[in-house]
């Protein structure tokens, strides 16, 4: 049973709140990246603290209360705050080192506006290595002065997929590359995303801060605006639905990429996003469609419903760990955990209209 975790305040008690409730999930993420690491990147636990220090005066610039919160965090699950600032770098610790046989990767994600009723709807795939079902939390936010927030994230991680009070959402696709800037952490940037009052804004603060390694965000509000966002050191580029929607997997796909932008994608990510792209091409969004076309086998094992090959070794397999799909404009979220199907149960939360 997944952790559910509430908590109100100051970002320090926000902080220390789910560092106490999830502080054997944080203690089982932290073995999981150090063993990731190693495998992965050839990276100790001593190396990725000093490179997660690099970020601490990008993060101190942009948003010292994040980092308030996770001095709580650690505080309240008793470990060091390097240590949580590790965790929420871990991807630029771990995926921008292209150069080496890393994991492969996984995520597929849509954006979609009902032709009929307006509604408009975000949902994703998460897939990353199975020992990190169990430190998974879903966390409930009431930070002072910001509006709330419910996400799906890593014990220990301060923002990663949901939606705001508002009606903003977001959504993740990692993306390999060799570039790495210190700048705000992917994971911080989500945090910040969601803390924003519609799409607009988080692009503005985007494009002003700069994000650390690249990677794509997925975002729409329920004004009805939305981009496809692929961010990095060196610039960002945002893309705008076609037809009422948006999709993307773990490639870059803009025509308008940044000077020295190079990702190194698995095939599988093209064929995810083609697939993704067929089945919702006449299909109308709904809680129940998005989580169908997200139970997708074709092409598996590294298809859109994800599980675990066999045939890769231990430190490349992947597996879905969970699902979301958002309504916007009723502020409503579903989620499962492990990969989607009939038998999977699905979680709900809803959002009073603001």
């Amino acid at each position: 049973m997944v952790t559910q975790i509430e908590a109100r305040g100051s970002h320090w008690s926000l902080g220390e709140t789910h560092g106490q409730m999830a502080e054997e999930q944080i203690r089982l993420s932290l073995a999981n990246y150090r063993r990731m690491f190693e495998e992965v990147a050839g990276i100790d636990w001593r190396e990725a603290r000093r490179t997660a220090e690099t970020f601490k005066p990008a993060i101190e610039q942009a948003s010292p209360e994040l980092l308030e919160e996770m001095a709580g965090i650690a505080d309240g699950a008793r470990v060091d705050l390097l240590d949580i600032l590790v965790l929420n770098a871990r991807s630029e610790i771990v995926l921008t080192h292209a150069g080496r046989p890393v994991q492969s990767d996984g995520c597929s994600a849509l954006y979609q506006r009902h032709p009929d009723d307006d509604s408009l709807w975000l949902a994703q795939n998460w897939d990353w290595i199975p020992d990190q079902r169990e430190a998974l939390v879903a966390l409930t936010l009431h930070p002072d002065n910001k509006p709330a927030i419910h996400m799906i994230t890593e014990a220990g991680i301060i923002g990663k997929i949901g939606m705001n009070a508002l009606g903003v959402g977001v959504c993740l696709n990692a993306l390999r590359s060799r570039i790495c800037k210190p700048k705000l952490p992917v994971h911080v940037m989500l945090r910040r995303i969601l803390e924003s009052d519609g799409v607009e804004h988080a692009l503005d603060m985007v494009d002003e801060i700069g994000t650390a390694s690249p990677a794509h965000f997925l975002i729409a509000d329920a004004d009805g605006k939305a981009a496809s966002v692929e961010v990095s050191p060196m610039g960002d580029t945002a893309m705008l639905p076609r037809k009422g929607a948006l999709f993307h997997t773990n490639h870059l796909v803009s025509r308008h990429l940044p000077p020295d932008l190079e990702d190194f994608p698995n095939p599988d990510s093209f064929d995810r996003l083609e697939r993704l792209r067929a089945l919702s091409q006449d299909t109308a969004p709904s809680f129940d469609t998005l989580f169908e076309r997200l139970s997708d086998e074709h092409g598996a094992p590294n298809s859109i419903c994800r599980y675990v090959d066999p045939e890769r070794p231990a430190a490349e397999r992947m597996e879905t760990l969970f699902t979301i799909v958002m309504n916007l404009k009723e502020r409503s979220l579903r989620y499962s955990f492990g990969r989607p199907g009939p038998e999977t149960p699905q979680h709900t939360f809803h959002f009073e209209a603001q």
